[in-house]
């Protein structure tokens, strides 16, 4: 049955995949989509773990073809979220659990439609029997039988609804993200897939157990024709899917690549969402399981894309698509149907009557057009393709930025109010790398370097305070202690830490120390530094608004999430009140910004960085080399430095907080004995941000300034 096609389709199958390679879909591109999207889980992971001040905690996947790595140009694919409840605990087995604890007990009768289950709270007894428990999220069915409801799991605020997704639309993206419970233990539906015949050996033995280690989700979400839908979960096995998507060979996600452009070329123009890309994996999955691994090869992708839209076209017209994992559930069920079925029916025999020339009429990628032409403008259709490729990176690293920056956020404030917590992080940070893969260590590896800054940084303080009444020994451990931790943070990001580094250098006077920091600054990381405030909710625009910046960054080089924040991006400069002994004394004031403001104006959730030294990267280089020339005496650098402060702060719309620009430049203008500038300086700030301001500081000292130099005055 499986050599029946005509030998030029072997020709036209390696045409595919030089094409396919040529415009984003290559080994390679797949890797760093599955890379990209397993760095965001571990950064948005780690700071879910590390937020104590939730009421839960959320673990977050991403699924769909981004978490599979199968997507690219084209496709155009959206950002498929779970976000798992770490509160409950779904079971199917009772031996196992602790008495006193509380649990969600999986019902399975056979009153429930296939794929479905139902929810009992319970806690266990030291007898080890249990009881219901009820609550708010509780509800009782027809028979008393006190059951979880599955409506106080949406999360409506952000976008609609569909089925138990909620979907949304960003500037640059868009996606749905499901609430979900886990349970971690392989439910009974589930048991016919792992134990059914095998012929071909996949997935094998290995790739099973993976599976069943995993478990599933309950989403909340009911069957459409029960009556009991609020009480009601699906079961998915999204996260077995994706570790055999993943397993994918090159040329088994190239079919599968194809398949969907095919869905999207011919059949979503005419049924729109009504066959979703879904459909596709499960036939993919139930073609790779049903034919040998040797089928699956370069000179056999279009054979194998004929075999899978001809499966496509037997259950379109049985009406009845089997579930991959659980075979009894038929999810062609109130969704293909009528209407919508025929049209299928129609469309995939259309395709199949073709004789393969569906395929020059292909439009994602310009594939057919690039088949048709001799594969003599790949290069050109590749280009084309390129903003494409570039605004795929853009959403995974920009996300991956934005956890690394909350996850910072978090660490500071958390040390901020308690700096023996350094050491609490340090220590679960270095548990947390023993259980996860080498190569996907880096998350872990930035947010360690960051604590690291912190603790070399406190040390500096520690000893700056403290020296005196330190012993030598003391004091030179301290001092190498501070060394050690500062080099191993030194990659935390672009300049931060190293404008951190030139700021204690001109505390403590060290000249060598603040040259060679500007200067590397300066040489390397002037032409792409973009620099990220600590409110997070404005990182994205910061993003979106440098986007032609970016896509030139990744046009010439391809940079890797751990490169972007090495290299490309500067987070906010922050001196913690802890920290004030090695803050330049400019800077000091920026710590009591909230003194004399109304109460009711700062929010401590929001507000929590009122209390320390924050200053973009871009206004602290510049003000960092004022006073390092201004302590040279080199009058003409120094105003080259002021000259540079002044454009970022008229002409940059990302300085996030331009008051305290302002404010640093007033400083500025006061030093060189400009109090007119000063004072304009100074009005601006207070425009731009009336409360919470230092402003207020620099006006008396400018006002004392102005009162002594006119009674100096007055007295010649």
């Amino acid at each position: 049955m499986y050599h029946q096609f005509p030998d030029f389709c072997y020709a036209v199958s390696h045409q595919l995949s030089t094409i396919l390679d040529g415009v984003g879909y290559s080994p390679d591109d797949r890797d760093m989509n599955v890379r990209c999207a397993t760095e965001f889980e571990i950064f948005s992971n780690i700071y879910n773990s590390i937020d104590t001040s939730r009421d839960r905690v959320f673990r977050l996947y991403m699924f769909g073809s981004r978490g599979e790595g199968s997507t690219g140009p084209g496709l155009n694919s959206d950002l498929d979220f779970l976000s798992q409840d770490e509160e409950y605990k779904i079971v199917t087995d009772l031996s196992d659990c602790q008495v006193g604890k509380i649990y969600l007990y999986m019902l399975q009768d056979g009153d429930i439609h296939q794929g479905y289950v139902k929810l009992q709270p319970i806690r266990i007894l030291p007898d080890k029997s249990h009881v219901p428990l009820f609550s708010l999220d509780s509800t009782t069915d027809s028979f008393g039988v006190v059951l979880l409801r599955n409506t106080s799991f949406f999360c409506d605020n952000i976008g609609y609804r569909i089925g138990p997704a909620v979907c949304w639309y960003a500037e640059l993206t868009h996606g749905d993200i499901v609430n979900a419970l886990r349970c971690s233990q392989w439910p009974g539906v589930g048991n016919e897939w792992l134990h059914r015949r095998r012929v071909h050996n996949w997935p094998n033995t290995h790739q099973i157990q993976n599976i069943l280690k995993y478990g599933c989700f309950a989403t909340p979400v009911g069957h459409p024709c029960s009556a009991e839908k609020h009480m009601e979960w699906r079961l998915s096995f999204s996260l077995g899917e994706r570790i055999l998507v993943r397993s994918f060979g090159d040329t088994d996600m190239k079919v599968y690549i194809l398949l969907k452009m095919v869905r999207k070329t011919f059949i979503q123009p005419v049924l729109k969402n009504a066959f979703s890309s879904y459909y596709c994996k499960v036939c993919m999955l139930w073609m790779r399981e049903r034919t040998p691994s040797e089928l699956w090869c370069i000179e056999n992708i279009l054979f194998c894309l004929i075999l899978c839209i001809r499966q496509l076209h037997e259950w379109a017209s049985a009406g009845c698509c089997p579930d991959y994992l659980i075979t009894r559930n038929n999810i062609y069920d109130r969704k293909i149907v009528g209407t919508v079925r025929m049209k299928l029916i129609q469309i995939l025999r259309s395709l199949l009557s073709d004789d393969f020339r569906f395929v020059l009429r292909i439009k994602c990628c310009h594939l057919g057009r690039i088949l048709v032409d001799g594969l003599n403008n790949v290069e050109q259709y590749r280009l084309e393709l390129e903003k494409t490729r570039i605004s795929e990176k853009i959403i995974y690293h920009s996300y991956c930025v934005l956890s690394a920056v909350e996850c910072r956020n978090y660490i500071l404030w958390a040390i901020s109010q308690n700096c023996q917590s350094l050491t609490y992080y340090l220590t679960s940070f270095a548990h947390a790398s023993q259980y996860v893969p080498y190569s996907m260590q880096y998350p872990l590896k930035h947010i360690a370097r960051i604590l690291f800054t912190q603790l070399g940084f406190y040390c500096a303080s520690f000893l700056k305070e403290n020296a005196f009444c330190l012993s030598r020994a003391n004091v030179e451990y301290l001092v190498a202690l501070t060394s050690e931790c500062l080099s191993l943070g030194m990659k935390s990001d672009a300049a931060s830490v190293r404008l951190k580094m030139c700021g204690l250098g001109i505390v403590l006077e060290n000249q060598d120390l603040a040259e060679t920091c500007l200067q590397y600054i300066s040489e390397n990381h002037m032409r792409y530094m973009f620099s990220f405030s600590p409110l997070d909710k404005y990182c994205t625009i910061i993003l979106n608004s440098n986007i032609n910046a970016f896509k030139d960054i990744f046009l010439n080089v391809n940079f890797t999430v751990q490169e972007m924040l090495e290299k490309q991006v500067s987070f906010s400069v922050v001196y913690l009140k802890s920290e004030i002994s090695i803050t330049p004394i400019p800077l000091r004031m920026e710590m009591y910004r909230s003194v004399g403001s109304p109460r009711g104006l700062r929010d401590e959730k929001e507000h929590f960085w009122y209390d320390w030294a924050v200053v973009d990267s871009f206004t602290c280089l510049y003000f960092f080399q004022y006073m390092n020339f201004s302590r040279q005496g080199k009058d003409r650098h120094k105003q080259v430095a002021m000259d540079n402060m002044i454009h970022v702060i008229r002409t940059e719309p990302d300085i996030r907080h331009r008051d305290t620009a302002l404010n640093l430049l007033a400083y500025c203008y006061m030093q060189e004995n400009q109090p007119r500038n000063a004072f304009t300086c100074l009005r601006e700030s207070l425009k731009f941000c009336p409360h919470h301001n230092s402003a207020k500081f620099y006006l008396g000292l400018l006002y004392n300034k102005v009162v002594a130099a006119c009674m100096r005055s007055s007295m010649l």
